[in-house]
Order: structure tokens, then C-alpha cells, then sequence
């Protein structure tokens, strides 16, 4: 969740996750360890029963000292993993050789003369503590000051996220329902400046793929379904965010899949990755997370005029609910559900064996 947060630019999410983590899930893990720590005896006679041998009063004490790691340990991985979304390289490999060797070797070999085995456990819970103090310096170096709440500690940029009014979130459970959200994606992206092409482009992009979700994954139980979109405008980039329940799909399994007896087969997952300039798919918690990133300033439609597929040419694109304008050359596309129609009632079939050239959009 805390790469999909980086992905899309959510500052807010970013920290409710990692704030969360820290006092919900530590706290959870306290309470848990509190009771591993007074049930130490009890989990010691499940493997020895004798009192008076050595190995039993090495459990009681592991049992007594090594839940303390716990809590600590979630604060330091959450760390690590918000560092690795974010790019603090630093203060992963810090961290990393902290916790895997560094100041474990170190106080072990210290504790463990004076205090024998319970030195080695003393050890890991030290070990936790220095990770924990390390990322507070790391924080306190970066910003200049002490960090006085989770978002410093975190040493967010103050460049990272999107305004309010710079995002949209909008939710779908059915085919209706994405002819009208992809009208909304259209709105937005006119509203944020961008222009009619790009705007087409996303527009049709998450139609088919919010279609496709619909049109496919809804039917595959007979459960309730949604799809929670999220499109984000910053700077050059537009990035869309699709999250579905349905089961797990990696589109990019399916993008090179040609069958040569049905050109269309797959063309949607084809023509998203030929339009935006990087496409991450996760399968995260049970949900399907596809995140799109459109560069603006490279935006391209040259799969368009790939598709052997030949639309007349008085066809009329249909550009948001009251746009359209005419194509007056042959358009190499004439599946996608509402974003292109045929100004024809009743279009005829082109033939396979009459294929002609296509040009890009303009």
C-alpha cells in the first residue's frame, strides 16, 4: 500500500498508512508480546519439562526478553519499505546492515560474557532500539530540526502529492456507470488544461480498462464487485489508478498474446500499453491495483495506426458528451464502447480481405 501511495502521489494515504502502522499495529504487537512475555512458563513446558535443566531457563528467558524485538521490528520494517518506495537508499542499507549484523554482532559480543545467552537476547531488543534512533537522526539531519510528528519523520518532500483539486476518485459497479466516469475523467482532464487528444486518450484508456473489469472479472462469481478509480494531474504526468476485488489479473501477461484468427483478441490490454508510458500492475490484500502513468509531454497514438481494422470515412469521433468532431480519414479502430461511434445507424462489417491503411489521430 505504501508503493501505491508513491505511485500516486497520495501524501495524505502515505501517512495514514505509515501513522497507522505505527500506533494501531505496534500498539497490537505491545499487547501481543505483553502476553507472550507472562505466558512465558506456560510456552516453556509445551517443549521441557524439567525445571532444573539449563535449556529450560534459556526458553523461559527468550520467552521473556525477545517479544520486546516485536514492536520495534514493525516500526523499522514499515520504515524500510517506505524507504524503498521512496528512494532513501541510504537509510535502507543502513538499516538493513543495522538490523541483519552490524549492532546485533556488537552488542552481543559485549553482553554476552557478563550475561551469557540472555546477552544474545538483550542484543536484539538494543538492536531494535538503535534502528528506531536511527531513523529518527536520519529524519532530524535531513529536516534541520526534530521531527514532532509522524509526516516529519518521515521526511516527506514538500514537492510530493497532488492538490485537491488536481485528483478525482470515483467509484463503479456498472458498464453504465463507466460510459459516465470516463465522460468525468474527460471533464477533469479539460478543466486541468490538457488537450482534446490527451484527453480522448485517457479518457478511452480507462474505459477499456474499466470495461474490460467489468465486462470480465465482474462475471467470474456471483459476489458484489466494485472498481475505485483514482486520476491524478501533476505537472507532466496524468496518472490513472484502477483497484478492483475481482480475482487476480496481471494484464501484462495477456499484451503480447496475438491470435492471428481474431486480430482483436486482447487489442484493449495492447492499445493501453502502446498509449501510456508505463504501466505497474499489484496484487495487493485481495485487490487488484493497475496504475497508468501518461507522460503529457510524449503522449503518442501510434498503435491506432496499427489495427487492420478500416472504419468509413464520415465516421465521427465522439469527444466527452456534447463533442464530436469528423474523421475524414480511415480510422484504424471501431470497438471501444462509447468514446467512438459510427455516425451510421447501421455500420456494415468491413471485410478482412479489404484492409486498408490507417493514420493516427490528430
Amino acid at each position: 500500500m505504501i508503493g501505491v501511495s508513491m505511485g500516486e502521489e497520495d501524501r495524505r494515504s502515505l501517512v495514514d498508512i505509515t501513522r497507522v502502522v505505527i500506533w494501531r499495529y505496534a500498539g497490537l504487537m505491545c499487547l501481543f508480546s505483553l502476553a507472550i512475555i507472562v505466558l512465558a512458563v506456560p510456552f516453556t513446558r509445551l517443549f521441557f519439562r524439567d525445571p532444573t535443566e539449563p535449556v529450560y531457563q534459556m526458553t523461559v528467558w527468550a520467552f521473556r526478553i525477545l517479544p520486546l524485538c516485536m514492536p520495534l521490528s514493525v516500526i523499522d520494517r514499515v520504515f524500510v519499505c517506505y524507504g524503498q518506495a521512496s528512494g532513501k537508499q541510504w537509510l535502507v542499507h543502513i538499516l538493513a546492515f543495522l538490523n541483519g549484523v552490524g549492532s546485533v554482532v556488537l552488542f552481543s559480543v559485549l553482553l554476552i560474557r557478563p550475561m551469557g545467552i540472555n546477552g544474545v537476547y538483550i542484543a536484539n531488543v538494543l538492536n531494535g532500539l538503535v534502528c528506531e534512533l536511527v531513523i529518527f537522526l536520519y529524519s532530524w539531519i535531513k529536516r534541520k530540526r526534530c521531527p514532532r510528528n509522524v509526516e516529519q519523520l518521515m521526511v516527506i518532500p514538500d514537492d510530493f502529492g497532488a492538490a485537491d483539486d488536481a485528483r478525482i476518485d470515483i467509484s463503479v459497479q456498472t458498464m453504465d456507470e463507466v460510459v459516465t466516469v470516463s465522460e468525468q475523467v474527460a471533464a477533469f482532464c479539460r478543466r486541468r488544461g490538457i488537450d482534446d487528444r490527451r484527453t480522448f486518450l485517457a479518457s478511452l484508456s480507462l474505459e477499456e480498462m474499466a470495461g474490460n473489469i467489468v465486462d470480465h472479472g465482474f462475471t467470474k462469481d456471483k459476489k458484489p464487485h466494485s472498481i475505485d478509480i483514482r486520476v491524478v494531474h501533476k505537472d507532466d504526468d496524468l496518472i490513472l489508478r484502477i483497484r478492483d476485488d475481482c480475482v487476480p489479473f496481471d494484464p501484462a501477461k495477456r499484451k503480447s498474446l496475438v491470435d492471428p484468427d481474431d486480430v482483436m483478441k486482447n487489442v484493449g490490454i495492447r492499445m493501453i500499453y502502446k498509449i501510456v508510458r508505463d504501466v505497474e500492475y499489484q496484487s495487493i490484500l485481495g485487490l487488484n491495483v493497475l496504475r497508468d502513468l501518461f507522460d503529457l509531454a510524449y503522449f503518442f497514438l501510434s498503435f491506432f495506426s496499427a489495427l487492420p481494422i478500416a472504419v468509413p470515412s464520415n465516421a465521427q469521433r465522439t469527444v466527452g458528451p456534447t463533442q464530436s468532431a469528423p474523421v475524414s480519414t480511415p480510422l484504424g479502430i471501431a470497438k471501444y464502447s462509447g468514446r467512438l461511434r459510427c455516425a451510421k445507424d447501421k455500420p456494415q462489417p468491413a471485410s478482412r480481405s479489404k484492409v486498408s491503411a490507417t493514420t493516427s489521430l490528430t
